[in-house]
């Protein structure tokens, strides 16, 4: 009851507010005063408040969150121009350097980071991998259809915002209660989009990512099966020499969490030892397809530039440099203990922490 009257307070609060003059339309030859976003999303954050299916647990912070998401949703509206002027900035810059080859240089240096980080990254590049062969064209397919779907949406939602039916110069929905709002947004949305289309959308992307999941898991089953092998070995001893070492120093009222600690805490030590393990493997293996195609990628790029005509599928100079590439790639990995230096680590840091992920779901998902 306390959420709902908060929520109610919040609602009368919000008066109509004269934006600046490029969210003004003429209707019937006056400015219309638009609703910002902000204030949209802000007024139905509230209404869901203050809507008997929310959970009262929840309702105080939605009313809480509601300005700060508001106003997220205004920038995020005001950034959408931008990034769509900054990719088009891309294609263009990528079309006046498309002639020095790009497509052979990229590879190049992808060759590179595998020859000497593929030990750090290697969930990251097996699920590329795996991506590449049994998701991306799908998953693509079905991000493309969201993002057309959802565009109309927005598009949609502009000209609601925009409706003046009574002529009073004030957005209707600037006159509204929240709940009205909210349903009508919410009837909007389903009038707008294709639910068809939409749910093949989502359940495509999801095939997209359980495939790559499914394929790491198969990829390194041995890996798991190793730790789980280790930690079954050297639980019986821990429980018979260390369990009543530990239980002496825990209150009794405490105990009872003894053997879960030490469980957990060798399980962990196990899949720890048999990913290191996993690492060297798959150290050795990059290094090997990150030196042949850092060789054969630069050698085609020579040829086509004409700077240095050769063929590398007629000589074996790809394989002499791609080999040697490797085991400097490889002693680099291991001299280092698949630490990344800095400021690699700074700017690799999104890959670790995805690393990180991919084995956290690899080794737990079901």
């Amino acid at each position: 009851m306390e959420s709902e009257t908060t929520a109610s307070q919040h609602a009368s609060e919000q008066k109509p507010t004269t934006v600046k003059s490029s969210a003004a339309s003429l209707v019937g030859g006056k400015p219309t005063t638009q609703a910002p976003t902000s204030e949209i999303v802000q007024k139905s954050l509230l209404a869901l408040a203050e809507s008997s299916n929310c959970p009262k647990q929840i309702a105080p912070y939605l009313v809480k969150a509601a300005p700060f998401v508001g106003k997220a949703a205004q920038k995020i509206e005001e950034a959408i121009p931008l990034v769509q002027k900054f990719i088009a900035v891309l294609e263009k810059y990528y079309e006046l350097i498309k002639p020095y080859r790009p497509d052979l240089l990229v590879p190049s240096f992808i060759g590179l980071i595998m020859c000497f980080f593929g030990g750090s990254y290697l969930t990251v590049i097996a699920a590329w991998e795996a991506f590449m062969m049994c998701g991306y064209d799908s998953t693509k397919e079905c991000v493309m259809v969201l993002i057309s779907d959802f565009q109309k949406v927005v598009d949609a939602n502009k000209k609601d915002d925009a409706k003046d039916d009574d002529g009073d110069g004030v957005s209707d929905v600037l006159q509204i209660s929240n709940r009205e709002l909210l349903q009508r947004k919410v009837l909007l949305f389903l009038r707008t989009m294709d639910p068809h289309r939409l749910t093949v959308a989502v359940a495509g992307i999801n095939a997209g990512f359980l495939a790559v999941i499914a394929t790491l898991k198969l990829e390194f089953a041995k890996t798991i099966t190793l730790g789980n092998s280790i930690g079954s070995v050297l639980e019986p001893p821990a429980k018979e020499y260390v369990l009543p070492l530990l239980e002496k120093v825990m209150p009794p009222e405490y105990r009872k969490w003894a053997w879960p600690l030490i469980s957990y805490s060798i399980r962990s030590v196990a899949i720890s030892i048999a990913w290191f393990v996993q690492r060297i493997i798959s150290a050795f293996h990059s290094a090997i397809r990150g030196g042949l195609m850092f060789s054969r990628n630069i050698m085609k790029y020579l040829s086509d530039m004409n700077i240095y005509k050769i063929n590398h599928e007629e000589s074996m100079l790809d394989e002499l440099v791609g080999y040697a590439l490797a085991a400097l790639g490889l002693w680099f990995q291991l001299s280092m203990g698949f630490a990344v230096p800095f400021p690699l680590n700074i700017i690799l840091f999104p890959f670790t922490l995805l690393e990180y992920f991919l084995m956290w779901a690899v080794t737990n998902h079901k």
